[in-house]
């Protein structure tokens, strides 16, 4: 098994989808823009533009170190779901 197919396979069990869409989280407290990538969640009562991870949000929350870092990490992740 190479690392997508391992990757796509904890993703599938852990959010339902083996190509889930990414989004900007807030992953530490304390800073002023998103550093982290979460997969979006689904939950009706979650803002789509709410950058907050709670219980609702599926796993994994990546802490990615920078803004600038996550946005472009995300970029990347959802440009290759369409790969997939």
């Amino acid at each position: 098994m190479n690392a997508r197919d391992a990757v796509r396979k904890a993703l599938l069990a852990s959010t339902g989808t083996a190509t889930p869409e990414w989004r900007e989280c807030f992953s530490t407290d304390g800073s002023d823009e998103p550093t982290g990538i979460a997969p979006v969640c689904t939950d009706e009562d979650h803002e789509p533009d709410d950058g907050s991870v709670y219980n609702c949000c599926p796993e994994p929350v990546i802490e990615c170190g920078s803004h600038s870092t996550a946005a472009y990490v995300v970029e990347l992740l959802n440009a290759d779901r369409g790969a997939a």
